[in-house]
């Protein structure tokens, strides 16, 4: 087993690695090609752990996690890359999204827009990353606490509910995946291979997935030939590594990075090689996808779509206030109603003379008035507007 692994790891990093560096070579669209390294290089990382797994056997346990933890990530970089294609701009994606014609299962139409169902879609793949983190912490502690124990299927162990999760999350995940390309498969181009793309991903995960039911629900009995950790351990790395090696090179075609050449962009400014590998290790636009998806589940669901829930709040002002005071006026009552008297006509008309006050202010009395006087005011002045009955005047203090 260890020496088949051994090769598997050998011709996958070749494979995968020529592949990212092509891709590293023609970064001209930084949000799309993060996407692509990442996912290419997932093969390599399931190897080179699994080859690991079967070295050191009584540690298997501790890397078994980490590669399932890389494998979320990579479910996620791949949802990113469809929504680039589709929208690459953020900051209309919501307005994008709500434009798009919403349709039940049968075809029929409903009003409102895709944002609403775009959200539940980002909600279902972005929890997937961070849920797998938290089981991966979770799995390394309860065994290393000896409460996980992946032979049984006790209730009393950790291994049951965990596995039954993981599998619950992870089809949420990829099924929104594949809802979301179903959707929009039409509509996207061509040159990206979207669907060789989906094809390979989803075979290796595919692969992944039914190897783990089927060792992890099934019981097997050691042999004399075939050890405990031959079982649980070695067969399901050697086959993990087998598995990736053939999708390594099937990358090639669904991953290809010719459509990124500076000759088929001639406007668009390449990265240089260095830069290119801190922004494809560079996790920040996943870890904000899944805060996003945090905060999208904790809002209220409202029906203009804005985000999964509540949309945005209107400012509540001093104007609006008084409008709702207000009666409601109604037509009938418009032209009935004699028209309002100027309050300013009269002031405007007669002259203005020095330590004169009034009933309004602001601006016009500040400028008949002066400034001292406008401050001090006076009994029959600025006093008689407080609008409080019963309250005794009183002389306004300077603010020192």
């Amino acid at each position: 087993m260890e020496s088949i692994s051994w090769v598997c790891v050998a011709l996958t990093t070749i494979s995968a690695l020529f592949l990212i560096w092509k891709h590293l070579h023609r970064y001209t669209c930084p949000k799309e090609q993060r996407q692509n390294v990442r996912i290419i290089f997932m093969p390599v990382a399931s190897c080179v752990l699994e080859l690991m797994s079967i070295i050191f056997y009584t540690d298997s346990i501790y890397l078994s996690p980490l590669k399932e933890t890389y494998q979320g990530f990579c479910i996620a970089a791949l949802y990113l890359l469809y929504v680039e294609y589709m929208c690459p701009d953020e900051q209309i994606r919501d307005a994008y999204f709500n434009g798009v014609v919403n349709k039940t299962r049968k075809g029929e139409t409903i009003s409102g827009g895709s944002l609403a169902w775009f959200n539940r879609t980002w909600i279902m793949v972005f929890q997937y990353p961070l849920m797998k983190t938290i089981f991966c912490i979770i799995e390394i502690a309860t065994q290393a606490a000896n409460k996980y124990c992946m032979n049984t299927l006790s209730p009393k162990y950790a291994h049951i509910w965990l596995l039954l999760a993981d599998n619950i999350l992870i089809s949420l995940a990829i099924s929104s995946v594949l809802r979301f390309f179903g959707r929009f498969k039409k509509e996207m181009d061509p040159k990206h291979h979207a669907l060789a793309k989906l094809l390979c991903f989803k075979g290796i995960v595919f692969f992944q997935f039914f190897q783990m039911i089927i060792f992890g629900f099934a019981t097997f009995k050691p042999t004399k030939t075939l050890t405990f950790d031959d079982i649980y351990y070695g067969i399901p790395a050697t086959l993990t590594c087998l598995e990736a090696t053939i999708f390594s090179f099937l990358f090639h075609f669904g991953f290809r990075s010719r459509v990124y050449h500076t000759d088929t962009r001639p406007d668009a400014y390449r990265m240089p090689t260095w830069r290119a590998i801190l922004d494809a290790m560079n996790l920040s636009d996943i870890i904000r996808g899944s805060i996003h998806a945090t905060v999208l589940l904790t809002q209220k669901r409202s029906p203009t779509g804005h985000g999964f829930g509540q949309g945005p709040k209107r400012q509540r002002t001093h104007e609006m206030d008084d409008m709702a005071r207000e009666p409601l006026k109604t037509e009938e009552s418009r032209s009935t109603s004699p028209p309002a008297p100027d309050a300013y006509a009269e002031l405007a008309t007669r002259p203005q003379s020095y330590g004169e006050t009034h009933a309004y202010g602001d601006l016009a009395e500040q400028q008949s008035l002066g400034y001292d006087d406008y401050r001090a005011g006076g009994a029959e002045g600025r006093l008689s507007r407080d609008p409080s009955p019963g309250r005794l005047p009183q002389a306004p203090r300077d603010m020192v």
